[in-house]
């Protein structure tokens, strides 16, 4: 259909061309267009932007969230509140105060859920919601010095009502 209105409106306009037409009508034809055409695409532009408010990641409510604070050091990680409750989106605000280092979180069974830099003199931020209770581990995942290795720490998941 669309290839048949743009074959259509082609024919048109070379059947036009072949006649002369006073530079004023062409003129007037022309300006009259680019209005239609800016009136079309300043609306599409207002419905479209309109719709995108729609689907737009808006905060609806309160802040629900747990926020950890969470700074590493050579070779340590302080995280507090060292519990977090389970089935809630947990945020946490990583820092460094020495060197870079990658923060990394692993569940209960060793596998890492979550992972994100740990800079001096920047907050990084990971969200993470637990679905299961237990121990979970921190651990630097970028090579800090000797003691790299030593580098760990642990927080408690819990039960919402505990």
């Amino acid at each position: 259909m669309l290839a048949l209105a743009i074959g259509a409106v082609a024919l048109v306009v070379a059947v036009d061309t072949l006649r002369e037409a006073p530079r004023e009508n062409v003129q007037e034809t022309g300006y009259r267009f680019r209005r239609l055409w800016l009136g079309f695409l300043g609306a599409l532009g207002v419905v479209i932007v309109g719709a995108s408010f729609f689907l737009l990641p808006y905060a609806s409510g309160g802040d629900p969230r747990t926020t950890v604070k969470v700074s590493g050091g050579q070779f340590f990680w302080t995280l507090d509140p060292a519990v977090v409750p389970a089935h809630t989106l947990v945020r946490f605000d990583v820092t460094s105060v020495d060197v870079n280092h990658g923060f990394g979180v692993y569940d209960p069974k060793g596998r890492m859920i979550g992972s994100v830099q740990a800079m001096p003199g920047y907050t990084n931020k990971l969200d993470l919601t637990f679905s299961t209770a237990g121990q979970y581990r921190v651990r630097c995942l970028e090579y800090c010095g000797l003691n790299h290795h030593t580098m760990e720490a642990a927080f408690r998941v819990g039960e919402r009502n505990e």
